[in-house]
């Protein structure tokens, strides 16, 4: 009898340890290339980025940049977030990002128009944030086309020297614009 209790504690030991060894999903590299149309007060225009992070189980994190043609041309550089719900191929997700946008004005945007001629201006980096929902169509090894609704504001700061004229004599004042821009976007992309 002691034999078949041995053999039975044995056999539960063994079944335990097999149901321990659960198979552990390992993580992926992620790349997302995505197109971006903005339109808010400003007139419409576009966007490109891409980001990269690190997948695990439905949760990507990771870094992008890109180009914004919004009323200025800057450069936002940004940390990613992605939340992806359920399974299969078809999957909605959430997003958010946030970082520093870096002004990258063309020249025609650098001058600025005053009572003595034109000067031109300079930039300071802001803030740049983009939040919103989208719903992404892998194809297969979580490869795919995604679309996005989301919100984005752009943060930057133009200063420029005005020269005064007070009726006796001339002076050179700095001046500057803390423009904030909101945007509503809608983008495409796809995921590597």
């Amino acid at each position: 009898m002691n034999i078949k209790y041995g053999l039975v504690l044995l056999l539960m030991f063994c079944g335990l340890i097999v149901s321990a060894q659960k198979k552990v999903s390992k993580g992926s590299f992620i790349v997302n290339a995505q197109l971006s149309l903005l339109n808010g007060d400003d007139q419409t225009e576009g966007q490109i980025a891409l980001t990269t992070g690190y997948g695990f189980l439905n949760w990507v994190v990771g870094a992008g940049a890109g180009f914004d043609y919004y009323k200025y041309r800057t450069v936002p550089v940004f940390a990613d977030v992605r939340r992806y719900f359920g399974t299969g191929n078809r999957r909605p997700f959430v997003y958010g990002n946030i970082g520093v946008d870096v002004p990258w004005p063309t020249s025609d945007q650098k001058k600025s128009n005053g009572w003595w001629g034109t000067t031109e201006s300079r930039f300071k980096n802001g803030i740049y944030s983009d939040v919103g929902f989208g719903y992404t169509l892998f194809s297969n090894k979580n490869r795919g086309f995604f679309t996005a609704l989301g919100f984005s504001t752009k943060m930057l700061t133009e200063m420029y020297n005005e020269t005064i004229w007070n009726g006796s004599t001339s002076f050179v004042a700095e001046r500057s614009y803390e423009y904030t821009m909101n945007r509503f976007l809608l983008k495409f992309g796809y995921k590597f």
